[in-house]
């Protein structure tokens, strides 16, 4: 089992204290906590030595690992750390909200610890799970963990139910939530039958001999009694196992590092070298067609981590959250966000994702584009009109395209400056 250490985030110096080759008393004082570094860096060479094959040092350093104090916990951990780390503190550190809160944010969260979190969630953190969208995409199974769980109400619930139907995400969920007993069905009140009329005395029946009541059948069953059992099967087949002990919990999680976010071919995450105009535009086609057939999750997943190709078509895509995710993801380079920043085919929401981020509109040709684009909000776009250079000034003065705040705007400034 390779340990992708540049992935987990420890320096190349420390490596060496926790490679499965390495003495075991310099991989001991790790697995103690006793090397100085920072809080990213110890949960990352505790998560390693967690998987050593001593099973003394791997003892060590799990029971260090859930130990941490809580606040050294919640800085060590991001956007960029390692799911598998995630995944076990949502595993064993059951008692802290604020690291439930804060896992539930992190889009490298694996489904496997958001769908615990949600089953212990209290009813304040129902209530934030149920109202971030993009993790109810990236993980619905958490929708089946949260009906399960007696703390999130229905009418939050049901928000959650609508939003993961639109996007045709929703999971199959029993029809009565189980921690409460379907109602039973009204049963019909039984008819009285009229009584028979008495035979004429001068009728052929009034002849015969009395016939023999008929035989006791045995009563058939009532029709509530089949529904009752398929609910029951049904109820099984939904319920969530419990969390259960301690030993329980480490035979479930496994201590490895797969990584559910990295599932997608290279084509769609590698990052290519120049292409000929015809050979790019052939694999921009083919990734297009197999974007398409994803699911809104799947979609959301790329966004993180799709190449150059994936985000080209990942920002186009008609869900502003899919859109969205791509702005967020961390990986674009100045021209992309200069690119998409002034381009007005793209959702607001994208636009204004841009507008809002400051690292991006740093760079001067983004507030360019920005400004030059109607779907930028005017109070971001006027404060970029007083960082223009004179020929961009002067264009944008021109710019019809643009809100006519904007242009007149742009036109005082012009001369003002250069026109005195």
């Amino acid at each position: 089992m390779s340990i992708p250490y540049a992935r987990l985030g420890i320096p190349a110096p420390l490596r060496r204290s926790v490679d499965p080759g390495a003495p075991k008393t310099a991989k001991m004082a790790v697995a103690k906590g006793l090397l100085p570094t920072t809080s990213d860096v110890q949960l990352a060479l505790l998560y390693v030595l967690a998987v050593d094959s001593d099973a003394s040092v791997a003892s060590m350093a799990r029971e260090t690992l859930s130990n941490i104090p809580e606040e050294q916990v919640l800085s060590g951990i991001s956007q960029n750390t390692f799911p598998k780390i995630l995944e076990f503190i949502a595993e064993f550190r059951t008692d802290s909200a604020r690291l439930d809160e804060r896992l539930i944010h992190i889009r490298g969260a694996t489904t496997r610890a958001a769908v615990r979190i949600a089953r212990r969630a209290s009813p304040e953190l129902c209530e934030t799970i149920c109202r971030h969208q993009e993790r109810l995409l990236l993980s619905p199974e958490i929708f089946v963990a949260l009906h399960a769980n007696e703390s999130c109400e229905d009418e939050i619930l049901g928000r959650a139910e609508s939003f993961l139907r639109m996007h045709n995400s929703l999971p199959a969920v029993p029809a009565h939530r189980p921690f409460r007993e379907p109602e039973p069905e009204p049963q019909p009140e039984p008819q009285p039958e009229a009584p028979a009329s008495p035979p004429s005395l001068l009728s052929p029946e009034s002849l015969l001999p009395a016939a023999a009541p008929p035989a006791q059948e045995a009563p058939a069953p009532t029709p509530m009694q089949a529904p009752q059992a398929a609910s029951g099967e049904k109820l099984k087949m939904f319920a969530l196992d419990d969390l259960g002990s301690d030993e329980k919990m480490l035979e479930d999680f496994k201590f490895d590092f797969q990584d559910e976010m990295e599932s997608f071919s290279w084509d769609l995450t590698g990052d290519e070298d120049e292409a000929a105009d015809g050979e790019e535009e052939e694999g921009f086609i083919s990734i297009e067609r197999r974007i398409a057939d994803m699911s809104v999750g799947e979609k959301i997943k790329l966004a993180y981590l799709g190449n150059k190709q994936a985000r080209k078509v990942l920002v186009r895509d008609s869900n502003k959250i899919v859109a969205a995710a791509v702005v967020k993801s961390g990986r674009l380079s100045p021209a992309e966000v200069a690119s998409f920043a002034g381009n007005r085919n793209l959702a607001d929401d994208v636009v204004r994702e841009i507008a809002m981020n400051r690292e991006f509109t740093r760079k001067y040709p983004v507030q360019v584009a920005l400004v030059n684009n109607p779907k930028t909000p005017i109070s971001v776009a006027m404060g970029f009109i007083g960082h223009l250079h004179k020929r961009d000034l002067k264009a944008l003065s021109n710019n019809r395209n643009v809100s006519s705040v904007i242009f007149t705007a742009a036109k005082k400034a012009f001369k003002s400056k250069y026109q005195k």
